[in-house]
């Protein structure tokens, strides 16, 4: 679970009327995140494009990982387990 310190939890028309404020912290590194409060609920969480970016990235290698395990796996498939396209979409009703 993600913590948040005081200053960095902010209602929404605080963040509104502050907007260039709590940029400005966010692009020179000296706030990590700002979490935008409306009626008592977190909406959002405003990041640095940096981290952002690498946080997408990591998504990405996650996500090209699980292909690569689903490859390996399907590579051990016996041919005798195979299903052809035409029996394939058969089975999807298509």
């Amino acid at each position: 679970m993600i913590t948040f310190t005081r200053n960095e939890i902010v209602s929404s028309t605080q963040f509104v009327r502050q907007f260039a404020t709590f940029l400005k912290r966010i692009a020179e590194s000296k706030q990590e995140k700002v979490a935008i409060i409306k009626n008592n609920e977190m909406q959002a969480v405003v990041i640095p494009i940096d981290e952002y970016e690498r946080l997408k990235a990591i998504e990405e290698y996650a996500e090209q990982k699980e292909i690569f395990s689903l490859i390996e796996a399907r590579k051990n498939t016996p041919e005798n387990e195979y299903v052809s396209f035409e029996d394939a979409m058969k089975q999807a009703g298509v």
